[in-house]
């Protein structure tokens, strides 16, 4: 594991490299108010995970998050994320590795609209936010912190900006077709992401593999359902590593 920056305009983001792969690398896309290394540490297992599975992988921090510059309330957006992404993507390009993407919630709209980019060879999502709206909405009236300039969820202070964005970003519109092995995995039991959008996920990709797993809620909190999830990550890597995309 070695520490990577990466430069977007004037500021840098910041994250850890594993494995030693030259050719091929997953990129890891943390959840809203997430970070690289997430909810019980599962970023950084998954991300030990894929590279055990042969792959080099990169998990970040965005913009406002974690030890990456800027400030949560002035960083954080879909859009912006969905730039910094790019940028994170053309500087693995620019060193002739094949790109991968794991996606958690959030992460996964990010990735969903990247898609378009043919560096791209594969895509994990593990319950990518495609009701990210009505996720938003829940949780700021559970904080009942609702201001004028924004709101407070979970100690992090959120732009008006960025809600009016989560109200009329396309979720699933503009996802561009993509041919490439897709991975899909939800809890049945996830408190925040709705069944109708990962069926809507499921429809539209086409060479795509779908798995609910039991009992499981958004953030996978218990030992069982992260090794279930683990299971999955094992399994789908070593096919993509057996099919040399």
């Amino acid at each position: 594991m070695k520490y990577l920056e990466v430069k977007h305009k004037d500021k840098t983001i910041r994250g850890f490299l594993h494995g030693n792969n030259k050719s091929d690398v997953v990129l890891i896309f943390h959840g809203f108010t997430g970070n690289k290394v997430d909810h019980h540490g599962m970023i950084k297992t998954f991300a030990q995970d894929i590279a055990f599975s042969g792959f080099s992988t990169y998990r970040f921090d965005f913009l406002g998050s974690g030890d990456s510059d800027g400030n949560f309330f002035e960083e954080e957006s879909i859009s912006s994320q969905i730039e910094q992404a790019k940028t994170v993507i053309q500087s693995f390009v620019e060193k002739k590795y094949k790109i991968h993407i794991f996606a958690f919630s959030m992460g996964g709209v990010v990735a969903t609209h990247l898609l378009n980019d043919k560096n791209i060879q594969s895509l994990f999502l593990l319950s990518p936010a495609g009701n990210f709206n009505e996720i938003l909405k829940k949780m700021i009236a559970q904080s009942g912190k609702r201001h004028t300039d924004g709101a407070e969820i979970n100690g992090f202070h959120i732009s008006n900006e960025f809600i009016e964005e989560a109200e009329t970003f396309s979720y699933f519109d503009d996802i561009c077709y993509f041919k490439g092995p897709v991975q899909l995995v939800q809890g049945t039991k996830d408190q925040y992401v709705s069944k109708e959008s990962f069926l809507s996920y499921k429809s539209i990709f086409k060479n795509c593999y779908a798995v609910w797993i039991e009992n499981a809620d958004h953030c996978y909190s218990e030992i069982s359902t992260t090794e279930s999830v683990r299971k999955e990550i094992i399994n789908f890597y070593g096919k993509i590593k057996n099919m040399a995309i």
